[in-house]
Order: structure tokens, then sequence, then C-alpha cells
């Protein structure tokens, strides 16, 4: 007997020792420490990331297109030009002399057409005035030959009369006709032997030849096809060192100067053929580089070529599509040939719900998060979207201003009690 009520108390001892223990679990045993970060709204960003040079927008040579000698030079690497600016000349007197000869040949032919215009209305006259003393002269003959006609019926003249009057009307009448046809022959052949058709064709052509040749003699003239910056000036033959200069001979298609076009710089950058799919014209673009630490250039996509080309890079067998970033502006510390990183804004979407990616849970194709409310996490469906590598856009089932676990957490369970440790909330991705 004493025995069992020994046992009793043993049993009686274990279960309350067990119910302060579950007390104390619930009430004084820590609960599990989480990350929490507040849900807001801001910015969501992907970017693609690629690597640019830096150019300007538009360059050119610009050569000498007739040979001689240089003139003058009127511009040296560095300035600034505007557009038809005389940059140098070049001489060549073959050149001035076909001009000047031209020039005389052609408007001396141009006077020749006045000559020609007075000479033909000179014949015109003479032709119309032979017209009207032929048309006199057989009116003469026929009142002659009607005259003699009735006194030849009278008997009052012999045959032989009348017969010597029908040869003059048939010789007045031949003249008449020869006055008529010449006159009308002058109409189309310009009255004269140096008719006006011919003294314009030669005019013509002689304004052919003179435009040729002052073509010829504007080339020694170097001016600037665009408002931009002289990049290079030519240099001697076996003086790389040392510019041309006066009186230095030239050939005909010899590169005197380069020019870059004013305005912001651009960035060639090659996006992957995989990529592009995402690139589209007017997507914001961000520049950066180790030339200029901290600094960031903004700009957008320009231009996106038509054509994918094989990859610079030997090792690759990937595609590049050569993509045009327009920067928004061009600071000082940018130079032509720069080696720039680019990042394209692929999506930018403002005033959107983000939650880290750490904090969705999937499960069987659902998202949840863990909103932290009174110190319990509260397993919450939600609805995302795009996502990139931080961040997801959420939908629905989260309002702005509510936390949750921001961290992956094994173990934790819904409705469990939680002590948070805040973290740094999303935001957006600095622009």
């Amino acid at each position: 007997m004493k025995r069992l009520l020994v046992l009793a108390g043993i049993i009686a001892a274990i279960a309350i020792i067990l119910v302060v223990a579950k007390v104390a679990n619930r009430g004084d045993s820590p609960s599990m420490s989480v990350q929490t970060a507040t849900v807001k709204r801001g910015t969501f960003q992907t970017k693609l990331p690629e690597n640019g040079i830096v150019q300007r927008p538009r360059t050119a040579t610009i050569p000498t297109l007739v040979a001689g000698n240089i003139g003058d030079l009127y511009a040296k690497a560095g300035d600034a030009v505007s557009a038809g600016q005389l940059l140098a000349t070049v001489q060549n007197p073959t050149l001035e002399s076909n001009a000047a000869s031209s020039q005389a040949d052609y408007e001396q032919a141009d006077a020749s057409i006045q000559t020609a215009r007075i000479n033909s209305q000179n014949a015109r006259v003479t032709y119309e005035a032979d017209v009207q003393t032929a048309r006199s002269g057989l009116n003469e003959a026929q009142r002659v030959y009607r005259a003699d006609v009735a006194l030849y019926a009278q008997k009052a003249i012999p045959r032989n009369q009348l017969d010597v009057d029908k040869s003059k009307l048939d010789q007045a009448q031949a003249q008449y006709d020869q006055a008529v046809r010449q006159l009308r022959l002058g109409a189309v052949t310009g009255y004269s032997q140096d008719s006006v058709q011919v003294a314009e064709a030669t005019a013509r052509k002689m304004a052919i030849v003179n435009q040729a040749n002052q073509q010829q003699l504007g080339f020694t003239r170097i001016v600037a096809p665009f408002a931009g910056v002289i990049q290079s000036v030519a240099t001697q033959p076996n003086d790389p060192l040392t510019n041309l200069r006066p009186g230095d001979p030239v050939t005909q298609g010899q590169a005197l100067f380069t020019i870059a076009e004013s305005g912001n710089y651009i960035v060639k950058a090659e996006v992957d053929e995989q990529d592009v799919i995402n690139v589209h014209v007017g997507q914001a673009a961000i520049v950066s580089g180790e030339d200029f630490p901290g600094k960031q250039i903004s700009g957008h996509v320009a231009s996106i070529s038509p054509v994918a080309t094989k990859s610079t890079d030997a090792s690759s067998t990937a595609k590049q599509v050569l993509t045009t970033i327009l920067l928004n502006s061009s600071p000082s510390y940018l130079r032509d040939g720069m080696s720039v990183d680019v990042d394209i804004l692929t999506a930018d979407v403002k005033n959107t719900l983000l939650v880290p990616n750490d904090a969705i849970v999937k499960e069987n194709g659902k998202s949840y998060v863990f909103v932290v409310r009174k110190g319990v996490a509260h397993k919450t469906r939600i609805t995302t979207g795009r996502a990139n590598d931080t961040q997801t856009v959420v939908t629905s089932g989260l309002a702005p201003g509510e936390a949750v676990v921001a961290q992956k957490t094994p173990g934790l369970q819904d409705k469990e009690a939680v002590t948070s440790a805040p973290t740094a909330s999303p935001a957006p991705a600095s622009t």
C-alpha cells in the first residue's frame, strides 16, 4: 500500500511539472525572431546591363576634291565650326584659268542670243517686205492681163500682146509664191542662218561647261559640312606630328579634316539577340563607367539596328544588335571613344506595390507572404506581377503599411508568434 501511495505521488509530481512547463512555454519562452519590411509603393525597374562606347552623334572626314597646294588653313583641332564655314583653300591655277575662260565663253554665247534675235527680226521684216512687193507685182500683172483679155476680145490688141501679158502674170505669181515660201521657211529656221535656236543651244552648252568648271573651282574652298568640332587636321606625309601647312601639295580625295557633329554624345551598345525583344526606342537608360566613378548619365534608346551581326567577341557565337543610346547631357569629363556600362531600363513602373523576393513563399503554384500583426505571423495569399533580382510587384493581397517577413524563414508557421527585427523597406532603384 505504501508503494502505491509513493507511485501516485510521483505521477502527480510529473503532471504538475508538465503543466508548469507548458505554461512557461506559452508565456516566458522567446518567440521566433524574423526580419520584417514595411510594404510601400515605389518604382519597379528591370535593367538590361550592356557595355558601350561613347561617340559623337555624327562624324565625317572632309577631303579635298581637287589636287593642288594648300593655300590657307583656317581651322585647327578642337575648333568649333558652323555649317558652311571655310576651313581651308587649295590653289590650282589651271582650274582658275578654265573657270575664267568658260565664264567668258558663256557670257559671249549668252550675248549672241540677243544678236540672233535682232537678226531674226530684221530677216523677218525683209521676208515680209518681199511678200508685200511680190503681192503688189502679182496684183498689177493680174489687172493688166484682165484688161488685155477684154481688149483682145474686142480685137483691139494682137494675140502676141495677150501672150506677153500672160507670161508676165505667171512670172509675178511665181515670185509671190516664192516670197511666201521664204517667209514660212524663215519662221522655221529663224529667218537667218544664225538662228535664235542655234544661239540658245550654244549658250546652253557653254553654260554646262562653265558650271562644271565653276564647280571645280568651288572645290578649292574646303567648308564644314555641318556644325561641329574639328577632331583632327591632316599631317605631313613623312611627319605624323606636324600638320599640313600652306604650300604643301595635296591630291584629289586626300583627307584634310575630321569633324564631329555638335550635340550630346551617343553610346553604341551591342545587345544580345536574345535580349533585344525587351528593348524599345524611347526606353530610359543609365550610363556609368570606371573612368568617372560615382557619376551616372541618363539617356534613352534612340535607335535599334534592323540587322543582327556577329559578336565582336571572337569566343562568342551569339549575334548582337547595335543599339544607340542618346545621352540627355554631355558632361565635360566624357570623351569620344570611352568604354562605359549601360543599363537599359526594360521596365520602369511608377507607384506600384513591392515586396522583397525573399518574402514570398511558393506552395503548389501559389504565392504567399507572412504578414506580421501584433507579434503574430499570418500566412497571406498574394497575386504577383513582374519581378527583378530583388523585388516583386504585388497586384493584390497586400496594402501599403503592412509589415511582412522579409527573409526566407524555414519552419515558420501560420499564426506563429514572432519578434520583428525591421530591415530596409523595398525602395525604387536609383535613376
